[in-house]
């Protein structure tokens, strides 16, 4: 019995050291799958020591096995339980018991709510900052984006980035010199001469949209749907030179399908990143079966010979850089990322657009009248269409394309936000939904009044609470005038060939409701159905 003790008292010592010793130090989330199979192997080598070498039946083996064990998991769970309730740098800070024990309840609820309306709910329970982990704190206002996000913002990118890791992209790598680097190589795809020249290109798919819902014959269709068919479309031609065909075929290609599962089961694991990292250093998990699926695919279509557009650009450059095998991880994520960053929101926006315009007749007839007065196949003319462009703008505001993630890191010497303290290394969150439902940065504004943007200029409160396009400073979205041409081009056509209502017993809260806010936000269903209009 005294043996035992002995050896309990070891486990629970082995308990602390490895989380005062370890655990509490830096980022773990990359290391999850090695730490699992270490302790794995220790425990094996127990067994072996106990079953082999001290020929103690297999039955008690385990038994005692398992009784040391659960001394030290328990131990270990406990000294974090009690370091993050009472000792953690983080305790001034108020939110809830359970997010700061453990982010698997962050995990649970980003499974079933989005996650920018469960933040948006603990603004109001708790004001401006409020801690919302172990390690992490949410932010509620526009001096704390700019101090986060802004230009001379000091923050890096948080664990958050790792996600999709060992696969690295412009939008994923956390080293400030590379991403700066791999930006250059990017803007000569977003020149304004690369961009005059997709142009035929994005009428050419919009044309294929109106055709295709011509051909619907008046029935109810999920418009949410065919959207992401036209953005897809467009990025795969325009991005990768890959023709997806969704339109033609009117259906999903097999790799989009692909795309949404494998998106649905990784999404909720953004709020705690080892888990999907333990996930992947185990075989035949059926939850990652998807997200496997996705990237064997996206090997495969970089092994082949792609010349032109965006991945030619990265290509080229890593050809230049010591070869495309040495910097495969970049090409890939960077190929990855010209699809999910170039078709989610133009979706999204065209979507939400289209339901507003349904709910406020007014404002599609003004946008039809400016149309009217011009040729809709010049796209600068289409540029110049002021509530065109409110509509645009109000819709991105009340709907930003990522509402809730593009978490940073505080820098090692930390920062003071709202009179808090947040110490170094701690992840936050800055929710842009919940900039743009502010009343002190909006009058009215969860309302959708396109006129703030146009001819009521004083419904802005604070300018700067408009970030539509993701984030300011040296990470801003250089997608901003793909997105536009793709959005004003389908919605000019959409608008000037169709009428459209809603379908049977459908009012557009499912798409509100079934979005999903994984970075970038996927919309819901939304049929409508479309006729031709008559007299036009």
């Amino acid at each position: 019995m005294l043996e035992l003790n002995i050896q309990q008292s070891s486990a629970i010592a082995l308990g602390l050291v490895s989380h005062w010793g370890f655990f509490v130090h830096g980022e773990r989330d990359l290391a999850a799958a090695n730490i699992a199979r270490f302790h794995l192997l220790a425990t094996s080598l127990l067994l072996f020591v106990k079953v082999r070498l001290e020929g103690v039946p297999v039955s008690d083996a385990f038994q005692w096995t398992a009784i040391l064990l659960s001394f030290y998991v328990g131990t270990l769970f406990l000294s974090m339980s009690m370091f993050r309730i009472f000792w953690s740098p983080l305790n001034h800070i108020q939110g809830p018991l359970s997010l700061r024990l453990t982010k698997l309840t962050h995990v649970w609820k980003q499974a079933r709510f989005r996650n920018c309306e469960v933040l948006h709910e603990l603004h109001k329970q708790y004001g401006d900052v409020v801690r919302t982990g172990p390690n992490e704190v949410t932010l509620f206002s526009t001096e704390a984006f700019y101090k986060v996000h802004g230009r001379e913002s000091e923050c890096g990118r948080a664990a958050y980035y790792d996600l999709l890791h060992p696969m690295i992209s412009l939008d994923t790598t956390r080293d400030p010199a590379i991403h700066a680097y791999r930006r250059k190589i990017w803007d000569q795809a977003f020149s304004i001469k690369a961009l005059e020249r997709l142009e035929p290109l994005v009428y050419e798919k919009a044309d294929l949209l109106v055709q295709q819902l011509r051909n619907q014959n008046q029935s109810p269709v999920d418009i949410s749907a065919w959207l992401e068919y036209y953005t897809f479309d467009l990025m795969g031609e325009f991005g990768l030179t890959i023709k997806f065909k969704n339109l033609e075929r009117a259906g999903p290609h097999p790799i989009l399908t692909i795309y949404h599962m494998a998106h649905r089961r990784l999404g909720p694991f953004a709020a705690a990143p080892w888990i999907k990292h333990l996930m992947m250093g185990i075989p035949y998990i059926e939850r990652m079966k998807y997200y496997r699926q996705f990237m064997d695919w996206a090997a495969a279509e970089l092994q082949r010979n792609i010349k032109a557009n965006i991945i030619g650009y990265v290509l080229e450059d890593a050809k230049a850089t010591g070869g495309v095998a040495a910097n495969w991880n970049f090409v890939l994520g960077d190929f990855v990322l010209v699809l999910v960053a170039g078709s989610d929101p133009m979706r999204q926006v065209l979507s939400n657009m289209l339901y507003y315009l349904l709910r406020n007749p007014r404002h599609l007839q003004q946008i039809r009248d400016e149309l009217a007065t011009i040729n809709i196949r010049d796209y600068k003319a289409l540029q110049q269409l002021r509530h065109l462009t409110a509509c645009i703008y109000e819709t991105l505001r009340l709907n930003p394309a990522v509402p809730s993630s593009g978490l940073r890191q505080s820098p090692p010497e930390g920062i003071v936000v709202a009179g808090k303290f947040i110490p170094g290394g701690t992840t936050i969150a800055v929710p842009q939904y919940s900039l743009s439902r502010d009343d002190r940065n909006f009058i009215n504004p969860n309302d959708w009044i396109p006129e703030r943007f146009s001819t009521q200029p004083h419904l802005i409160l604070d300018k700067q609470a408009f970030v539509p396009w993701s984030t300011a400073g040296k990470y801003a979205c250089l997608g901003k005038n793909l997105s536009l041409i793709e959005i004003r081009v389908a919605a000019a056509l959409l608008l000037t060939e169709f009428d459209f209502e809603f379908g049977p017993d459908e009012d557009g809260r499912s798409m509100f409701e079934d979005a999903i806010d994984y970075f970038t936000t996927s919309p819901g269903p939304l049929r409508l159905v479309f006729r031709e209009r008559v007299g036009r």
